[in-house]
């Protein structure tokens, strides 16, 4: 999400502290096949972050997500996200949550 710094040198470690975030600011969620999130048929957005994830790469953290999204009515929204890790390895998620109401 928008804002989130996170540093860690292993995809697992980083992936459970990020879905950590999601899940902390969602009421809702379900996982997703890749060929479930690909017949959403939404427009997709780049997060704000990717760029500034990208220029942290292998300088001050090793590992980071690339995350592309689709909203979704009731304030559902569908996640593809790429965690890459420094020695080349990733691993591709894919989820929907429902966003909550207000996030303190």
């Amino acid at each position: 999400m928008p804002g989130e710094y996170l540093n860690s040198n292993s995809i697992d470690e980083y992936w459970e502290r990020l879905k950590k975030i999601y899940q902390d600011r969602s009421t809702e969620w379900k996982d997703l096949t890749e060929k479930e999130y690909a017949s959403i048929e939404h427009s997709e957005h780049t997060d704000s972050d990717n760029h500034f994830n990208e220029e942290r790469f292998g300088k001050d953290t090793n590992v980071i997500d690339i995350c592309i999204y689709k909203y979704l009515p009731d304030r559902n929204v569908a996640y593809s996200i790429e965690i890459k890790h420094i020695d080349g390895t990733k691993k591709h998620v894919y989820f929907q949550i429902k966003l909550q109401d207000k996030i303190d």
